[in-house]
């Protein structure tokens, strides 16, 4: 076999496989509905404590579509942005949010401290305290609610990101989250429209 028959057959075995992997994936997940900040609904599925579901929106005058994840036992959603720019592709952005489930609805809710997550190599970024705190004094986040934010916010940080003092690889703890990574790719009926309000 030549090079290029060797590759093109590689090609399609990897191909294969994916797909294989990613159908199998899907058989095991559940349907779901995402509320996103009472502004979208769209389908997603449920794999255990993640659920994935895309979503679409118009920025600068083109049309983007949106891949998401919800990290239930977290209280987070994280995506890769589409609108990063080149130099961030493949970087992710952290929400802290709050979650309601009824039943295979899921409501999710922005609470303004976000984590911007790069290689292991770049130290992570936190955006928005300010506007959590403003949320806090306005009164639009009880003392209640602010403290189990903070705490979840925390937690996520250790729990994914901070690395331990005998931490020597440069890598991050569990980000993005092994269940992530297996639903990156997988294909279920995309379905999303805007809530009028």
């Amino acid at each position: 076999m030549s090079d290029a028959e060797v590759a093109s057959f590689a090609a399609r075995w990897l191909t294969a496989t994916l797909l294989n992997v990613t159908d199998s994936i899907a058989a095991r997940l559940t349907p779901t509905t995402v509320i996103r900040n009472g502004k979208v609904r769209a389908a997603g599925r449920r794999m255990e404590q993640v659920i994935v579901y895309d979503w679409g929106f118009e920025y600068d005058g083109k049309r983007y579509e949106q891949r998401s994840f919800v990290l239930l036992d977290d209280g987070f959603q994280i995506n890769q942005p589409v609108i990063f720019p080149p130099e961030r592709r493949g970087w992710w952005y952290c929400d802290l949010v709050r979650i309601v489930e009824d039943g295979d609805i899921v409501t999710v809710d922005d609470l303004w401290i976000d984590v911007i997550v790069g290689p292991p190599d770049h130290p992570y970024r936190m955006l928005d305290l300010h506007e959590y705190a403003a949320a806090m004094a306005s009164g639009a986040l009880s003392m209640a609610a602010a403290a189990d934010g903070l705490v979840r916010t925390q937690r996520f940080l250790d729990r994914r990101l901070n690395r331990r003092y005998d931490h020597a690889e440069r890598t991050w703890l569990d980000f993005p989250p092994a269940d992530v990574e297996q639903l990156m790719d997988v294909r279920f009926p995309q379905q999303w429209s805007t809530i009028d309000g």
